[in-house]
């Protein structure tokens, strides 16, 4: 090879290497953003939903991110050689699929010791015995259950327990439903506090899932279906004046706010009852919708898509009246936009306003700051860049630092297996028997 083709090489491996170590960086910030959940207070669904909004990247190669960022948190020595250059962020994302404290120095050595595709390969059959490993002798037919559980804090949490064959295929129902309503996240500020977790994706998915089973084959249909009964001054009261006796209340004996029931009636079926002072039924009215078939129909034509700034939600979204009809607004166009279900609750309980103008509606957050669809460019270059750049310089970084070690010999695939299961059921014996 010629000499300027030979330093060609160099030179893109060693900028390679810089990237990676820039890689380690990046998840180290993406960590502390995620754990302080500045995704949440920007209004996202998701870290992932976030990065996908404010970095470009798409929605599965944000969710790896952040996986990975989580990971090497637990996986100290694998993250230094990542920040160091030395490995490569495709076999750091392929070990943190497997990796445990007692086989990450194995798998260390062993992803120096082989290309990405065999390292790939490594971690995948090892996933394999690792799944094995954890599969009970005994039956477990009698472990199969879902379970509905009230929290202290009012969310409900849903659990199922199944083989494996019926989980594997209730999650890719769930993965298709939350792909379906996945959106790209706005900027915005919601005061409440982050999860531990986000887990707004599959979360919606199932929503999504129960939804088109309520609808059965009419999409057109009403997003509301569960019977909730709803005093009328509950929907005229302000948040501040709201008291148990106008919350709205469900069959199990479950309660919402007041805001939540007038968002809940925004887009449903609405049944008048009039009852004497004991709460005795005298007269009921007969079901009609707060936005008409047709209304409903020419507001999807219009909008498409949820249109909280920054989101292309356009599965189960729901009809919001600007001014609630319940308080004399009209059930029109100019009064109506299409919202999601997670962005609804934006504009009832988190403080947020919509106004339609003459180009479309136009939203603002609890500081009254227009919420707008693409980031505003930074004025100026912030110092961090600068910090950045010096950390580039310091490390000693060439041609040389991440390239592979293997040697052209056929890799022993299992006897990479069997040490990786030796050193964990090792680990696992000296938990047990700390004596």
């Amino acid at each position: 090879m010629k000499p300027e083709l030979v330093a060609l090489g160099d030179r893109i491996a060693e900028q390679a290497f810089h990237l990676d170590a820039a890689m380690f960086r990046l998840l180290r910030d993406l960590r502390a953003f995620d754990a302080a959940g500045g995704w949440h207070q920007a209004g996202a669904r998701s870290c992932a939903h976030w990065l996908s909004w404010r970095v470009g990247w798409d929605l599965a190669t944000a969710r790896e991110h952040v996986r990975v960022a989580r990971r090497l948190e637990e996986l100290p020595t694998l993250g230094a050689e990542l920040e160091r250059g030395a490995l490569s962020y495709s076999k750091i994302r392929a070990i943190t699929r497997v990796a445990t404290p007692a086989t990450e120095d194995c798998l260390i050595l062993f992803a120096h010791k082989t290309t990405a595709a065999q390292l790939e390969k490594i971690c995948r059959q090892y996933r394999t015995v690792q799944r094995l490993a954890r599969k009970g002798a005994g039956g477990d037919r009698g472990r199969r259950m879902v379970a509905r559980r009230d929290l202290d804090d009012g969310m409900v949490r849903i659990e199922a327990v199944l083989h494996p064959e019926e989980a594997a295929v209730v999650w890719a129902a769930l993965e298709r439903s939350a792909k379906d309503v996945s959106v790209e996240a706005p900027v915005a500020t919601p005061p409440a506090a982050p999860p531990a977790a986000p887990t707004f994706d599959r979360a919606d998915g199932l929503v999504a899932m129960a939804q088109a089973v309520v609808r059965g084959d009419r999409p057109d249909r009403s997003p509301i279906e569960v019977v909730m009964t709803v005093p009328q001054a509950a929907l005229t009261v302000t948040a501040e004046a709201e008291s148990i006796d106008q919350l709205g209340s469900f069959g199990d004996g479950g309660h919402v706010s007041a805001e939540a029931a007038r968002r809940l009636c925004c887009d449903a079926g609405v049944v008048e009852v009039t009852e004497d002072a004991m709460g005795r039924p005298l007269s009921v009215g007969r079901k009609t919708r707060t936005i008409p078939p047709a209304i409903k129909r020419a507001l999807l034509h219009r909008d498409q898509t949820c249109r909280f700034p920054g989101c292309t939600n356009r599965l189960y979204v729901e009809g919001h009246h600007i001014e609630h009809w319940a308080q004399g607004g009209e059930t029109c166009l100019e009064n109506l936009v299409t919202l999601c279900s997670y962005h609804h609750v934006f504009l009832h309980e988190h403080g947020y306003r919509v106004e339609m103008r003459a180009d479309g509606p136009v939203f603002f957050n609890p500081h009254g700051l227009v919420v707008r669809d693409v980031p505003l460019p930074p004025r100026r270059a912030h110092l961090a860049w600068e910090l950045i750049r010096e950390e580039n310089r310091e490390l000693d970084i060439g041609p040389q630092t991440g390239q592979c070690q293997w040697d052209g010999w056929p890799v022993d695939y299992g006897l990479v297996q069997r040490d990786l299961y030796h050193l964990d059921t090792r680990a696992m014996r000296d938990v047990s028997s700390p004596g």
